[in-house]
């Protein structure tokens, strides 16, 4: 049986690609920081490596006797005091030099949309860096940059709801500045009928469903038709901001009201909060990227061949909404 390295296993999509890899049938090797919660990872299937972007050596005997990687690990919401550079600069190099020496067959790589600035905002642009060096590795591969996804920016526009149920959500981590901003505005949507939308409301993003994207990265490794190809994959349908704030108030049966934050706004609080956080600096960034940039990725033929059934936004809450409140 063929086994796959799963790169950033503990985080919540991570999580999600282990548990649709073992759905397929794969033995899983998940690559894991001996002082991470990787309690929710020990189940039949799942091999435990204890190792680090930032050690090489435990890439190295990560990467021993697997076949396939899949590599989900970001510095967006960060554990500790992890760095971009030595995560998704230099810890990312030495994955694929890892990969290289043990003979991996095919690396799946989780991406983002590409934009006029990805320059400008650090998780764009060492994803474009690590994207050119997997090209240039002659390893196989699949790149697949997601659209945005609910379970994250759904949350962050002021709702409790999509993180109902989560294991090992990104946004709970123990991160100073997402904590603050969960406790200042978490439940804006559901206590006042407030939805914080970032920019003018008017931009279209392809929301996808955490859950299908890890499909499609698990997926990706049973595929010939995907390798040495990038993927742009997103939910079912296209929404603007402020049609997302309507699906809001049909699942909630109440008026929700769309407050816009101006884009402008974002991309100065990225340039105040740099010298103190890059981490912080780097989520404003991206939420000028999204108040900005259209994500309107058609996928309904890719779900198709993939097999995936895509959840559609209504759906998602509804299905949150049936979950105990964990505020």
């Amino acid at each position: 049986m063929t086994q796959v390295l799963v790169v950033g296993a503990t985080g919540q999509l991570g999580t999600a690609v282990v548990r649709q890899a073992l759905a397929r049938g794969r033995q899983v090797r998940a690559l894991v920081r001996p002082s991470s919660d990787h309690a929710h990872l020990r189940t039949p299937g799942v091999e435990l490596a204890f190792g680090d972007l930032r050690d090489r050596a435990s890439l190295m005997r990560a990467c021993r006797g697997v076949t396939d990687v899949i590599a989900t690990a970001n510095v967006v919401i960060p554990r500790g005091r992890a760095g971009f550079d030595e995560v998704e600069g230099r810890g990312y190099a030495d994955l694929l030099a890892a990969c290289q020496a043990a003979g991996v067959r095919h690396v799946v790589f989780m991406s983002v949309p590409v934009t006029p600035r990805d320059d400008k905002v650090p998780t764009f642009r060492l994803k474009r860096r690590i994207e050119a060096e997997l090209q240039r590795s002659g390893i196989p591969y699949t790149i697949i940059r997601g659209s945005l996804f609910m379970d994250d920016w759904l949350a962050l526009i002021g709702s409790s709801i999509p993180l109902r149920g989560a294991v090992a959500a990104t946004l709970r981590r123990p991160f100073w500045f997402s904590r603050f901003f969960l406790g200042a505005v978490g439940r804006l949507v559901e206590d006042r009928g407030i939805a914080l939308v970032p920019g003018a409301g008017k931009v279209r993003h392809a929301f996808v469903a955490l859950e299908d994207v890890a499909a499609f990265l698990a997926g990706a490794l049973d595929r010939p038709s995907v390798r040495n190809a990038v993927l742009e994959v997103g939910g079912p349908e296209v929404l603007s901001w402020d049609e997302a704030v309507e699906v809001f108030a049909r699942v909630l049966g109440r008026p929700v009201r769309a407050v816009h934050a101006p884009a402008g706004v974002f991309r100065l609080q990225q340039r105040l909060l740099r010298p103190w956080s890059a981490q912080a600096a780097n989520l404003m960034g991206m939420n000028w990227l999204a108040a900005t940039t259209d994500t309107a990725y058609e996928t309904g033929g890719l779900a198709r061949e993939f097999g995936i059934g895509l959840t559609r936004m209504e759906q998602f809450l509804r299905d949150k909404m049936r979950l105990p409140d964990e505020a």
